[in-house]
């Protein structure tokens, strides 16, 4: 009697629900175990109508990718900070505030889970691009990584010795809230404070400093970038001194975490030709003393994945934490 040959079927690739949550956008995408996006949407975020408008939001579109891809097996929201990443709480994120002030302590996690019936993994935006970076980015084959996230706000997150980076309590590390010119009144932060460099690289910072300087009241970072790429000279210095303070503040982050590699992300990133060379030579007289007895300058580069590292990271911590990779 023959055999019949039995046929291996592989199993499916897992797939989960990713949000990157900003302070202006909001994207949400399905993504599988392999870390290929089957699906993707993207749009302005409901931050300014309000907390409930947000959140409102978020299980919509949640809900809508569940019903194109019912085989879901769980959530991950990669947000702006401050966040609680054990407890999946927001707390008081610093850029995102509506008709009724700031949000306060929000159950991130648990309202999204009762909305859409699935388990929810909370984890800042910055430390979700770093872990995406690292799992199929720029910081593949590193490390010791940093990335900066350069939109509405700063985002920072490190992996040392290939883990990623915690402060006390187990918080996501603000290290953009790190006063780099105290004192400074031209460089308020939503975080209240002055002088963060938050208060410098932020796409919206450095629109909001350049105004003054331009007297234009309406001009945005882009259209800055524009005229500093057909040579206008006050966009140029503008861009000059954009580049010193990225290079103040890597010093610190690079003398406290030893990165291997920046990678840079967000909006802002788009306009790295007009400053990232510069900030690579400041950064290298920063750094001339400690670099004679061990080279401590990090590779900066802009991120290949299109600005999509927080939806993949956001992907990457529900997969690790349902252990499927």
């Amino acid at each position: 009697m023959a055999k019949t040959k039995s046929k291996s079927r592989k199993a499916k690739p897992s797939l989960v629900l990713a949000y990157d949550l900003g302070g202006t956008k909001v994207q949400v995408g399905v993504v599988d175990q392999t870390g290929k996006i089957l699906a993707f949407h993207r749009e302005a975020a409901f931050i300014k109508q309000g907390k409930k408008a947000t959140l409102d939001q978020l299980i919509r579109l949640g809900k809508e990718m569940i019903k194109r891809f019912p085989k879901i097996e769980s959530v991950g929201v990669a947000s702006a900070g401050p966040l609680d990443p054990v407890s999946g709480e927001l707390l008081d994120p610093t850029n995102f505030s509506g008709p009724d002030g700031h949000w306060g302590r929000v159950p991130l996690a648990e309202i999204l889970a009762k909305g859409l019936k699935k388990k929810v993994i909370l984890e800042n935006d910055a430390a979700a691009a770093i872990l995406a970076e690292v799992w199929k980015g720029l910081a593949k084959k590193t490390e010791n990584a940093m990335i900066l996230t350069l939109g509405t706000g700063v985002g920072t997150a490190v992996v040392a010795n290939g883990k990623l980076v915690r402060g006390g309590r187990h918080m996501h590390t603000e290290a953009s809230h790190m006063i780099i010119h105290a004192g400074d009144k031209s460089a308020p932060c939503g975080c209240g404070q002055l002088g963060c460099v938050e208060a410098y690289l932020s796409g919206r910072s450095f629109a909001h400093r350049a105004r003054a300087d331009l007297g234009n009241e309406t001009i945005d970072a882009p259209q800055i970038a524009a005229r500093a790429r057909d040579g206008d000279a006050a966009a140029l210095k503008l861009f000059d001194e954009y580049a010193e303070n990225l290079a103040i503040a890597l010093h610190n982050y690079v003398v406290i975490f030893c990165p291997e590699i920046v990678v840079f992300t967000g909006s802002f990133a788009a306009a790295h030709d007009l400053f990232l060379e510069k900030t690579s030579k400041k950064l290298g007289k920063l750094l001339s003393r400690r670099n004679r007895v061990m080279n401590l300058q990090p590779k900066l580069a802009v991120s290949k994945l299109e600005n999509q590292a927080g939806l993949l990271g956001g992907a990457y911590v529900a997969l690790k934490a349902s252990g499927k990779i």
